[in-house]
């Protein structure tokens, strides 16, 4: 198979748009798929199957569940790309799937990887609650000018991610969100989600999340792994963990990292892995980006 030589780079998705029935048709594929869901139920303390089957969709929803959800799919896939032979060279992963991407390069055991997650959701989870926020998505600008635009509203708004060079998302409470999107000649869209994630509302998180961290094993990555605090890859277990922490807080820094990717001089075939394709939309915005330069992991895992 021609992607047994091709050297690739895995992107993994982060939460976003769960679906009744997602990840059905891989907790069962194999021993390594089963583990991996046993795990993540055993962590949750309930079987997060049952949930992605059953539902309903607003607790598939709920951050503490969506993003083991998400990140069982993202692990369920390598491990079935792995299968496949893929040469893996580098990873990275949007918000949490920057979790499955340490993984994929055997920075983190599965078990620990879990256990972050977990805690990090539950984290995020409670602070929603003391500090209510949201999400906005802004089409058609870059991060300076919507930096900029916060800046003149006086708007006490963060930039969580800076996905590419045409769309950012922002970040803080209601009344702030409203405001920008009233004053911006922009479009903007709400995002269905339950907190300002990645934002100065999620501060209280940060120390916690340090100290659960300095208590777990980390290795250096046996490939590169793009992280989204520093928009660099990280070798280097204590500058892992630090953006692990700071992640909760800081801008995802998306563009600088697919920037690079498809910058380099032997660009990889990059590989959406995720249990709906998302990516394509998004690398559009990148003059370097070619679309036979993408493929979603279920093309992969159908090829013969």
């Amino acid at each position: 198979m021609e992607h047994q030589q091709q050297p690739v780079a895995l992107i993994f998705a982060g939460q976003g748009n769960p679906m009744i029935g997602m990840g059905a048709d891989l907790w069962n594929r194999n021993q390594q798929t089963r583990s991996i869901w046993d795990c993540a139920s055993d962590v949750a303390g309930s079987d997060i199957r049952r949930a992605c089957l059953k539902g309903p969709l607003n607790k598939l929803v709920q951050t503490p569940v969506q993003q083991l959800v998400v990140t069982a799919i993202n692990l369920s896939f390598y491990t079935l790309l792995r299968e496949k032979g893929v040469n893996i060279i580098a990873s990275c992963g949007h918000s949490v799937g920057e979790y499955s991407a340490l993984y994929a390069a055997e920075a983190i055991t599965l078990e620990d990887l879990f256990a972050l997650i977990h805690f990090r959701a539950t984290t995020m989870h409670a602070l929603s609650k003391q500090q209510p926020g949201s999400m906005l998505a802004i089409k058609g600008l870059d991060y300076l000018t919507t930096r900029d635009l916060i800046r003149e509203y006086g708007a006490e708004l963060d930039i969580s991610c800076d996905n590419s060079c045409r769309q950012q998302v922002i970040g803080g409470t209601a009344a702030a969100l409203s405001v920008f999107a009233r004053r911006a000649s922009c479009e903007t869209i709400r995002l269905g989600v339950s907190g300002a994630w990645h934002t100065r509302l999620m501060q209280q998180g940060v120390q916690p999340m340090r100290d659960l961290l300095a208590t777990m094993t980390v290795t250096p990555p046996r490939h590169r792994v793009w992280m989204n605090v520093s928009g660099q890859p990280e070798d280097q277990p204590e500058a892992i963990r630090e953006n692990l922490a700071l992640h909760l807080t800081h801008t995802v820094k998306w563009r600088d990292s697919l920037a690079q990717l498809l910058a380099a001089e032997a660009a990889p075939l990059l590989i959406d892995v995720s249990h709906k394709a998302w990516l394509l939309a998004l690398l559009n915005d990148f003059p370097a980006f070619a679309p036979q330069r993408l493929v979603h992991c279920r093309k992969i895992l159908a090829d013969q």
